[in-house]
């Protein structure tokens, strides 16, 4: 019975059931600005998960996982909000 009803596509004339303002809300600025930090999040954990995993066994030892976590996650936010001012003022 699932598998029926995920098959089977939702047709919705136009005109009905329509979202109201989908223009609108498309060029928002709030929206826009949102778009852009969740872009310059991906960017930052696209980079900081790979190179910590590579760069933890080295320094383990001398930090702890507590401290190297903690140092892990303010240099993710440095360089994210560096990104996202270069980027977008």
């Amino acid at each position: 019975m699932l598998a029926l009803a995920a098959a089977a596509p939702l047709r919705v004339p136009r005109g009905e059931g329509a979202i109201e303002g989908g223009e609108e809300m498309a060029n928002d600025p709030r929206l826009m600005r949102l778009a852009a930090r969740l872009a310059c999040v991906a960017l930052v954990v696209s980079i900081m998960f790979p190179l910590g995993r590579m760069v933890f066994p080295y320094v383990a030892e001398e930090l702890g996982t507590m401290q190297f976590s903690a140092l892990e996650a303010v240099l993710s936010t440095t360089v994210g909000f560096g990104i996202y001012t270069a980027f977008f003022g």
